[in-house]
């Protein structure tokens, strides 16, 4: 998958807002089920024991042990058991903000993954029932990092197909933005520029943008300049003003910019990237060293 595609998936994903809004453990006895539900939340669902079957718009599943299904919010539902056993499953209801929904429809994720790490799904799962009985001021937190790494053990699982940003139209018109800019982070880049390789008015291409990649053009080509600007502390000997210049900056607004990005300025930032290279190498080496005696 090209880098231009990933920048802006992980733009996307790195603003995700989500809520949980009840969690819990159920089991089921032969002959429990509940028609045609269309909820307007997620839900996640992982089977512990048992089966169940599913139905979701025209798709049917027979939901097994060890599965973790996704089901989409605004989607007509049935369930119940299948066979003569109880029913096991962990559960999760959840929301999403307006604009994370349509990022998560457009991956067309697959309704289920057969689950890898049995036992840290089911450890996760856990903690979110424990946390919910929490009366700590941090319990939303907990809850939200909690889903958000279900969510995202789900992606890395599912390979999700990104139906949006496969359309020929919008990835070709996005990668040529983003490889201009990459191209020419010494330049002086202008949102004019930008906005004709996506064939838009100026003011409509920053709306767009935005939408897309989270943050303004203006935003966008900083971050990727103070990106560069770090790759070419760590990886080169290059005094800082070279740097600089390479990333389209006066050296002394590099260090201001540098500083308020990461709290150190270039060199400090070299000096410390260099000492923990020392440590990592003396470290891997001594390894080694013992691996061979």
């Amino acid at each position: 998958m090209k880098p231009t595609i990933d920048s802006i998936l992980q733009n996307q994903l790195h603003k995700l807002q989500a809520e949980v809004l009840i969690s819990a453990y159920t089991d089921s006895m032969p002959g429990w089920n509940e028609q045609r539900s269309e909820p307007d939340f997620f839900r996640f669902c992982y089977c512990e024991k048992g089966k169940a079957w599913l139905d979701i718009g025209e798709e049917k599943y027979i939901i097994q042990p060890g599965t973790l299904y996704f089901l989409p919010a605004g989607t007509l539902q049935s369930f119940g058991t299948d066979g003569a056993e109880p029913f096991g499953r962990y559960w999760c209801h959840f929301r999403l903000e307006l604009g994370d929904v349509q990022v998560i429809n457009s991956l067309q994720l697959p309704r289920f993954i057969y689950v890898e790490e049995r036992h840290k799904i089911k450890a996760l799962f856990t903690k979110l029932v424990e946390c919910q009985q929490m009366r700590s001021m941090t319990r939303e937190l907990r809850l939200k990092a909690i889903l958000l790494e279900l969510l995202a053990i789900y992606l890395d699982q599912s390979h999700a197909q990104r139906e949006t940003l496969h359309d020929s139209g919008v990835e070709i018109k996005w990668n040529e933005v983003l490889a201009y800019i990459e191209a020419n982070l010494h330049m002086n880049i202008q949102v004019e520029e930008l906005a004709k390789f996506a064939f838009l008015h100026p003011n409509y291409f920053i709306t767009s943008f935005k939408s897309i990649m989270g943050c303004s053009p203006i935003q966008y080509v900083t971050n990727r300049r103070i990106a560069l600007a770090k790759q070419l502390l760590m990886e080169t000997d290059l005094p800082v003003a070279t740097v600089a210049k390479q990333v389209g900056m006066q050296n002394h607004y590099l260090s201001r910019l540098f500083k308020r990005y990461t709290g150190i300025t270039p060199v400090q930032y070299r000096r410390i990237g260099k000492h923990n290279g020392s440590i990592r190498l003396k470290s891997a080496n001594a390894t080694i060293e013992e691996e061979n005696s």
